[in-house]
């Protein structure tokens, strides 16, 4: 397992490894995790599925209860990551008192000092979709080395591209799980690990993702600019006579009884030229 692996920026949608491909989103997803003799989480979220590994996503809204009180305890967990090579002892509950769950230990990635015990528990539904495709992607990660598992090679691509593969799963009118068939969600990017650099070097370890450069917070400033009879000036001096002279005004006189407390008029602006706001 690996905390906190990387998200797309801007997003709540995890950064994808090269060649890893999402087949299934469900929410209503509660993360009980045990690192062993470390610490403790539980959260509740949205859960991915992918050729590679089940990244569970945090709700940020799961933290504030009613009128600001109660809600979960804050910790440092935004996201976790449970590659499928590294499960083991899995089984499937099915409590009398309590919701569907998924159980298991997954052996830490670089950077995790320990195992984990992890419950991922289905609280609306949606677990006889997960099953089929949660255990098929498991067995066929664990055929060959970690970073290159002979279950998921070309045929399994077909598969993946002509929607075969999920044909496995029970669909269920009622079940809002979003299956990844056509499209996906979040594509590589620049900054992607490969498969072999994400077991060697674990999650963490890809570049930053670019973020925009911050807008100025300074005010825009009026620019003057010459219209079509405004003269130019040339290197010289002298000035480019244009079709149309400009028109002089003759400001009006103003008394000596001016009031005092009078708004003070905008800068002059020279004959022929424009204020752009």
């Amino acid at each position: 397992m690996a905390l906190n692996p990387p998200l797309l920026p801007g997003s709540l949608l995890p950064l994808p490894v090269n060649g890893e491909t999402f087949v299934l989103q469900r929410k209503g997803i509660q993360l009980d995790a045990d690192i062993l003799g470390v610490r403790k989480y539980q959260h509740k979220g949205s859960l991915y599925l992918s050729t590679l590994r089940m990244v569970f996503v945090k709700d940020p809204s799961a933290g504030v209860g009613w009128f600001g009180m109660g809600g979960e305890t804050p910790s440092d967990m935004i996201t976790f990551d449970l590659p499928l090579s590294l499960v083991r002892n899995e089984k499937f509950n099915q409590p009398i008192f309590g919701c569907n769950n998924v159980e298991g230990v997954c052996l830490p990635l670089p950077g995790t000092p320990a195992n984990t015990h992890f419950r991922l528990s289905f609280y609306e539904g949606g677990v006889g979709t997960f099953l089929p495709l949660f255990f098929d992607l498991l067995n066929r990660n664990r055929l060959g080395p970690v970073h290159s598992p002979s279950g998921l090679g070309g045929d399994f691509t077909s598969q993946l591209q002509n929607g075969r593969f999920m044909q496995a799963a029970y669909i269920d009118p009622n079940d809002p799980t979003t299956l990844y068939i056509q499209t996906q969600p979040a594509q590589a990017q620049a900054n992607s690990l490969t498969r072999e650099d994400y077991y060697r070097l674990g999650p963490n370890a890809c570049p930053p993702s670019p973020t925009p450069s911050s807008m100025s917070s300074e005010p825009r400033l009026n620019i003057v600019i010459p219209t079509a009879t405004a003269p130019v000036k040339q290197n010289g001096g002298g000035a480019i006579p244009t079709a149309t002279a400009p028109v002089q005004h003759q400001p009006p006189q103003q008394s000596n009884a001016t009031v005092s407390n009078s708004q003070p008029s905008a800068p002059p602006v020279p004959d022929g030229w424009s204020v752009v706001k």
